[in-house]
């Protein structure tokens, strides 16, 4: 093995050159179950977060993500949906809105399971870290917990 380079650059290059076989192999073993569209893959760090989750606060963790996910994603449709109206793409809207529906009932269809642990110990940790969370927040913008709580100064009223 030669370990002769000329620069950074070509360090890099050479290290990215000697990993290609491997890539390859990797991405062939990978191509059918990631080609299927039946299978549902997430970014490893996601899995990771996930994971770690699941064994600190059980399974309504994962209810808990679950919602937020569908719940962002029904956010989304209805950012589509606003602009289809827009636009006079009344096919892509109506599509868009049946979308939303079968997202709103999976939400409340996920509200309905319930945790093998409860979900007592979860909300106490979720409350304690959220409530620190915006805590740090509010110091870092200089803004009172009455700034943001006050009902009579809701940005969405």
């Amino acid at each position: 093995m030669n370990f002769s380079f000329d620069s950074v650059g070509d360090f890099f290059r050479k290290t990215q050159e000697a990993k290609a076989g491997k890539r390859a192999a990797i991405d062939e073993g990978l191509s059918p179950l990631l080609t299927d569209p039946s299978t549902f893959a997430i970014a490893p760090d996601a899995a990771d977060l996930l994971e770690k989750s699941l064994e600190r606060y059980g399974d309504e963790a994962l209810k808990a993500m679950a919602v937020v996910a569908i719940g962002k994603w029904v956010e989304l449709h209805g950012t589509w949906l606003e602009q289809h109206m827009l636009n006079g793409s009344i096919q892509e809207a109506v599509l868009t809105a049946c979308d939303m529906t079968k997202l709103t009932q999976a939400v409340r269809l996920l509200e309905d399971v319930g945790s093998f642990g409860g979900d007592d110990d979860y909300r106490a940790a979720m409350r304690q870290q959220i409530n620190q969370a915006v805590l740090e927040r509010l110091e870092e913008t200089g803004e009172d917990p009455a700034d943001i709580f006050d009902p009579y100064n809701d940005p969405l009223l």
